[in-house]
């Protein structure tokens, strides 16, 4: 007995034993693995939705500044609000330059990066005293918003006339007037449809006027004119 004690393991104890060792191993690791690219995925899903609400509140605030500013055509009452489908136009009472004041001609739209993404990006211009149009927003920088949204859908809430029902239009078309409300549906790249943003423009068309003790003028000016 004492012989056959001290004889230890043979060789095919020992392999079977490596082999137990190694499977454990193989499974230790694998649930490791698993566990941090989790993590990971968790982290990354964390972050692009942290970004898309900071895009999209940042966004609101936008919209929420939109100022119902005359272009400066005599012949009709033109506000500086374009609203198709696939892009939107406006000029927000938030300062082109952080340093300066009065407006700025705003521009959201989709567009695609040097690295070929698709990104919902502002450009942001001051209008010049004689602005006619929104012209001066294509030569300026763009600023990425939201990153990896393939398609923007714009709709807008409102009426033709004092005299008709306000309902949602697909394109804004009437120029002397600026709709109520602005809803934004976004297609990301992988195909999902974000939850649409609705937002309620809270000046009103009077906001482009000026008034004093003697009278009371809208004409198109510039915040400070």
């Amino acid at each position: 007995m004492n012989a056959r004690a001290q004889r230890g393991f043979t060789l095919i104890e020992m392999v079977i034993a490596l082999v137990l060792l190694a499977a454990m191993m193989g499974l230790l690791y694998s649930g490791v693995n698993f566990g941090l690219r989790s993590w990971d995925a968790a982290d990354a899903n964390g972050r692009r939705v942290a970004d898309r609400r900071i895009g999209e509140n940042f966004l609101r605030r936008e919209l929420t500044q939109l100022f119902p500013m005359r272009f400066k055509d005599p012949m009709t009452l033109r506000f500086a609000f374009s609203g198709e489908r696939d892009h939107l136009r406006f000029v927000s009472s938030r300062p082109a330059d952080v340093s300066g004041g009065g407006l700025s001609l705003l521009g959201i739209d989709v567009e695609e990066g040097a690295d070929r993404s698709r990104n919902l990006v502002m450009r942001r211009a001051m209008p010049d005293d004689a602005a006619k149009d929104f012209a001066p927003l294509d030569a300026a920088k763009p600023t990425v918003l939201l990153e990896g949204i393939d398609a923007v859908s714009f709709s807008y809430f409102g009426s033709e006339n004092d005299f008709t029902d306000p309902q949602w239009y697909d394109a804004w078309t009437f120029e002397g007037h600026i709709p109520q409300l602005v809803r934004i549906s976004m297609r990301s790249v992988d195909g999902s449809l974000l939850p649409a943003l609705t937002v309620h423009l809270e000046l009103s068309e009077e906001a482009g006027c000026l008034e004093n003790t003697y009278q009371r003028v809208c004409r198109p000016r510039r915040e400070g004119a």
